[in-house]
């Protein structure tokens, strides 16, 4: 605990004690015991020390869950996945968010191209889960047809 005694302030007579009362405030016109200043002081350094604990625990949980804050924070993911397939009426593709939703997200989905083999195709998501889903393309009439490398993209979004 620090000490005033030692810290050469003006002393409020000469009568008064090393220590025990001091001239302070504005003009040096307000007496101030050494004790309280002692004890005060004192319970800063603990408000101080408390509160440097408090820092360092959430400075901690706040590293551990940056990654979950991260995600929280981004409840969208977007992608697009290269459909191939030969002389087929429907297909499928694996798609992983690479994140786990809190729960089942909605999904839409979208054939990025609208011409030639996949102009009356249709895509939609199927078996969704928070980790993924399928992809599913078909052909509304059962018609066959053969894609090479179309690309379908999806958003997959959670709201609380």
């Amino acid at each position: 605990m620090p000490n005033t005694s030692n810290y050469a302030f003006e002393y409020e007579s000469p009568s008064s004690l090393p220590g025990t009362t001091l001239t302070g405030g504005p003009g040096g016109g307000s007496p101030i015991l050494a004790v309280q200043v002692d004890s005060t002081i004192a319970a800063i350094e603990t408000r101080v020390d408390n509160n440097t604990d408090s820092i360092a625990s959430n400075t901690a949980a706040i590293s551990a869950n940056g990654t979950s804050i991260t995600d929280l924070q981004n409840w969208t993911r977007r992608g697009t996945v290269l459909i191939s397939f030969t002389t087929l009426n429907a297909s499928t593709a694996v798609v992983n968010f690479g994140f786990t939703f809190p729960t089942v997200p909605t999904i839409v989905t979208n054939i990025d191209s609208g011409a030639g083999a996949t102009a009356r195709w249709e895509s939609r998501a199927i078996t969704a889960t928070t980790t993924g889903f399928t992809m599913f393309v078909y052909q509304s009439q059962a018609n066959t047809g053969t894609w090479v490398d179309i690309p379908v993209s999806y958003i997959a979004t959670y709201r609380a």
